[in-house]
């Protein structure tokens, strides 16, 4: 037999590889062929009990990928650095604690494979889910419990500085009726970016309409060059009304006395504090009646 296959044998190669698949095959003929026949049949339970158990660990054990979908914060997510990547740190516990790390894929993803499960008696786990090292982007943690046989239970956000127990928006929840889902996606949140430097503001022509003052002159331009065309196109008995009452405003008493020196103060008058001018008032009636009550005494005649 090993003659026959280095006979067929057409490369170097090829040649060797033969020779070592008969050698094996041979060996393990005469190897079984020693064994008693107990032996064997505990030899093939035992390997397909190791195979199903292999399998079945592998069906129970759950995937988590995260997806970052694009938002207005980011709208590429492609952009974000090859050092982004998530975690799950299990709350501390006895001592122990968990962390799982999954590196950003070319699809914009983290994947989580094979979550770790705890034991058949354990109880469930809870993780919490961080994205770090995103450069100025900020996301969103979520809260991820985890089955003792490794499949997830659910997915919720979180909130940092609250307690555990305050979940946020639900992501995802195990169908206790269905079939549980080995593969479980959810998508990231992206809350903004981080901003170290205040911006300057740029000069823009809209900041000097918004200005008070701009907008005062405006209007009282646009009263100049309007009240006279109101004033010719009014009828003359409203005419003759408004010019009426405008005569007997306080503002116009008050500036026809300042011009004709009655000694009216307008600072007083407009701050409340008093009327006319004491010292003007004297003054005035001393000129009608032609005494001079300045001095400290009366002349004598």
């Amino acid at each position: 037999m090993v003659v026959s296959a280095i006979q067929d044998a057409r490369t170097p190669k090829s040649w060797r590889e033969e020779t070592h698949h008969v050698i094996q095959t041979l060996l393990a003929d005469r190897f079984m062929a020693c064994l008693p026949q107990q032996h064997i049949s505990a030899m093939h339970f035992s390997l397909s009990s190791l195979v199903l158990l292999g399998i079945s660990s592998l069906v129970s054990a759950s995937s988590l990928t995260i997806t970052i979908p694009a938002s207005s914060p980011l709208p590429n997510p492609h952009v974000l650095p090859a050092t982004s990547h998530a975690t799950l740190t299990s709350l501390p516990s006895g001592g122990k604690d968990h962390i799982l790390s999954a590196s950003l894929t070319r699809s914009a993803t983290f994947v989580f494979h094979d979550l770790p499960s705890s034991g058949p008696d354990a109880q469930p786990e809870s993780y919490l889910l961080d994205i770090r090292y995103a450069g100025d982007y900020v996301f969103a943690p979520y809260r991820v419990d985890v089955a003792a046989d490794g499949s997830i239970l659910g997915i919720w956000e979180t909130f940092r500085g609250n307690p555990w127990d305050n979940r946020g928006a639900e992501k995802y929840i195990v169908d206790v009726a269905g079939k549980k889902q080995i593969d479980v996606v959810v998508e990231a949140k992206v809350l903004g970016r981080k901003v170290f430097y205040e911006q300057r503001a740029q000069f823009s022509p809209l900041s000097l309409v918004k200005n008070p003052m701009v907008l005062i002159a405006v209007v009282a331009l646009g009263l100049m060059f309007v009240m006279p065309k109101l004033m010719e196109n009014m009828d003359p008995e409203m005419r003759a009304e408004f010019e009426q009452h405008s005569r007997s405003s306080p503002i116009t008493g008050a500036t026809s006395n300042a011009m004709a020196g009655g000694g009216f103060d307008l600072a007083s008058w407009m701050a409340g504090t008093g009327g006319p001018n004491p010292t003007a008032n004297n003054a005035a009636q001393a000129g009608s009646t032609g005494r001079d009550t300045s001095g400290p005494a009366r002349r004598r005649g």
